[in-house]
């Protein structure tokens, strides 16, 4: 009798570790259960997993956080037993050997998972569109990762990556935030930045403000706004005689704030305009990476365009890049091989599109024989401490 024919009737727990957001599930589901915070509590403080390094103790101290948070997952969000069950971990090919050997060390030594895969997060898009070759935009926390896939295999000496993710829009909201926005004190309204007495601008309220009051405006509106700034000379949007969209009242410890249009519609522009270094714009970067892939493989890439992340759900996303990228295209007319793009619509939102891969892949037979069992893992243990 085979040893883990009792755990073959139980679906696989797949795990999509991002680095502000995890998604937890069950193979063969078309959705995650729960999509929580990649983040622990350590002294009455939330910490990132993905942070240990600032931590004292730092690979002592992320297996600490490790069992706690795959605790919480495990028996408090999917009540699921660690020792019945295979386990799929989506993750980025970012992530450092460490991180990824603490992860299946706490796995397989404190949690007795029957076998652990990993699968990197632009693999596991194509599986849920069951794909052998795209180009996967991944729009995450801390950057964007653009990478080619093809049959199987991440061509990561042709990957682009730079550093718009949603934290780095968060920093520019900030700093538009302090710079124009209006706090009505006694009945009067005064500037964020006069304030002696400044309302925290934290990470979970920038989030917040960017989904409730934030937008990636039209391509057109947008051209109209950078050539009124080009006339005036102008950097600041006070000095527009332009229509923005109407101003947003947000409510911060028990204080209104109005931010004003131009701040919810100019706020997304850094992932398309980059006054410093121009190529670190995304549709620039989506074109130059395709530039660098095999001749033969170019109209492949560009027929087959997936975007995933968190990133790429805001408002008027979509619409924009494809805009921005047909306006770049015919500017190289010359040199590049496609008169436009194609984009694949997934069957889930763009968040977890990863997890949803992972979750058809761990449904197969065949995960067996990509996965680590845990006695294989026990006897590259002993074999280390032998050397």
């Amino acid at each position: 009798m085979n040893f883990f024919e009792p755990f073959a009737d139980k679906p696989a727990i797949i795990i999509d570790i991002g680095q502000a957001y995890t998604k937890c599930g069950f193979a063969g589901e078309s959705a995650p259960h729960a999509i929580i915070p990649t983040q622990v509590t350590l002294n009455s403080q939330r910490f990132y997993l993905h942070n240990y390094k600032l931590l004292p103790h730092g690979i002592e101290t992320l297996k600490e956080m490790f069992i706690e948070f795959l605790y919480n997952v495990y028996y408090k969000i999917l009540n699921a037993n660690s020792r019945e069950r295979k386990v799929v971990i989506v993750e980025s090919i970012m992530t450092s050997s460490d991180f990824r050997k603490t992860l299946a060390d706490v796995l397989f030594n404190d949690f007795h998972a029957v076998s652990v895969l990993l699968i990197p997060t632009h693999l596991a898009c194509t599986y849920t569109l069951g794909i052998s070759r795209a180009l996967v935009v991944d729009m995450g926390y801390n950057d964007c990762q653009i990478m080619p896939i093809s049959d199987g295999y991440s061509l990561t000496n042709l990957c682009s990556f730079a550093k718009l993710g949603a934290k780095h829009l968060h920093d520019y909201l900030k700093i538009l935030i302090e710079k124009y926005a209006l706090v009505t004190v006694d009945g009067n309204r005064v500037l964020f930045s006069s304030l002696s007495n400044q309302p925290t601008l934290t990470e979970k309220i920038l989030e917040d403000i960017k989904l409730r009051c934030c937008f990636v405006t039209s391509f057109e509106r947008a051209q109209k706004i950078y050539k009124q700034m080009e006339i005036k000379q102008t950097d600041s949007f006070t000095d527009l005689e332009f229509q923005f969209a109407p101003e947003c009242d947000y409510t911060i410890e028990s204080m209104i704030v109005h931010i004003p249009g131009y701040v919810r519609e100019m706020a997304c522009e850094i992932f398309f305009k980059n006054e410093i270094d121009s190529d670190q714009c995304l549709q620039n970067l989506i074109i130059d990476t395709i530039c660098k892939t095999p001749i033969d493989l170019k109209k492949e890439f560009a027929s087959n365009v997936v975007l995933a992340g968190g990133g790429c759900m805001l408002d008027g996303f979509k619409p924009r890049l494809a805009k921005e990228i047909n306006a770049l295209i015919e500017t190289k007319s010359n040199v590049f091989p496609c008169q436009k793009l194609s984009y694949h619509k997934t069957p889930s939102h763009e968040n977890y599109t990863a997890w949803l891969g992972g979750a058809i892949f761990g449904s197969l037979d065949i995960l067996d024989n990509y996965s680590i069992q845990n006695t294989q893992h026990k006897e590259l243990e002993s074999l280390c401490c032998v050397f």
